[in-house]
């Protein structure tokens, strides 16, 4: 489980103009996110719009991160939809592909009650070997895990651990305290630092595609018990957020993690496409994260 203590990167998914996969600029931007630090990726996530690509583009982009890393870091693939059968089929695939794990939200859309949610993770854990994160994201599923109504999963010997995108941290430490060999991961970028003090191991985030630096630089000083030093990168962390909150989180973080290859930037309808203002903000704020990262160098 220790590849999974990690800083991860939720990588986006870069499309052409017409909004085919660009599978070459997305092994540019692998290559380019491990020379500047990134420990593993997470793909098909929210930040790389999984919900709205095919099964096939999902499995086309896992394949192609799988292969471009070459077991030199872990990856991590979302296969969750909201049908029991396609997750399974996603699950597979990614595998078969050399993943280390595989992460699925719960299901969706449909009212579905805590036992068929349940269930939903069990037909996968029955049906494919491979070892599994739920992936706890109430704002977008609204479902909340927490120690009363995830034990039975949690207890579960393949699922390693858990992606904890919510703003509970009370339910995040409660799980921790009753699952201590289980790994917790921090899903919120804005809140790593306090994650990590209520027994979060790791991170998987939207922005760690643009500044993976500032992540490592919080873990270090936290691990050293520079509690102000790591508050203070936490902050520049969070002002890079709050940028990318004004002007759309997930299509500004494709820009910017996208700014060196031939593609749009915009994430696919319905998401809103990036206007001229949006783009003039988000170069500027790539060269503050440069400063961030140059100024405050241990």
């Amino acid at each position: 489980m220790s590849d999974l203590e990690r800083i991860f990167s939720a990588l986006v998914t870069p499309t052409r103009a017409d909004d085919s996969l660009d599978l070459g600029v997305l092994r540019e931007i692998v290559e380019e996110q491990l020379a500047r630090g990134v420990e593993g990726f997470y793909c098909c996530g929210s930040s790389g719009e999984a919900l709205l690509l095919s099964l096939a583009e999902r499995r086309d982009v896992v394949d192609t991160v799988v292969d471009q890393v070459a077991g030199r870091v872990p990856v991590v693939a979302h296969v969750g939809t909201v049908s029991t059968a396609q997750t399974i089929e996603l699950a597979r695939a990614a595998r078969d592909a050399g993943v280390a794990a595989v992460s699925m939200i719960p299901p969706y859309y449909y009212a579905f009650t805590p036992e068929e949610i349940e269930g939903y993770y069990l037909d996968v854990l029955d049906a494919v070997d491979v070892p599994v994160l739920l992936y706890n994201i109430p704002q977008f599923t609204r479902v909340a895990f927490s120690k009363a109504n995830a034990s039975r999963l949690l207890a579960h010997p393949r699922v390693v651990g858990m992606k904890h995108t919510a703003h509970d941290l009370f339910a995040l430490e409660r799980m921790v305290a009753a699952f201590p060999g289980t790994v917790f991961v921090n899903g919120f970028d804005e809140q790593y630092l306090p994650a990590l003090t209520a027994g979060a191991r790791a991170t998987i985030g939207t922005t760690v595609n643009i500044q993976p630096e500032l992540f490592a630089r919080v873990r270090d000083r936290f691990a050293a018990g520079d509690l102000d030093g790591a508050r203070r990168t936490q902050a520049q962390i969070n002002e890079v957020v709050e940028t990318l909150v004004a002007h759309g989180v997930f299509q500004s973080a494709k820009y910017l993690a996208c700014a060196r290859g031939p593609v749009t930037g915009n994430c696919r309808r319905p998401f809103r496409p990036l206007d001229d203002d949006d783009r003039a903000a988000l170069d500027a704020l790539a060269g503050r994260i440069r400063r961030f990262v140059d100024e405050d160098r241990p």
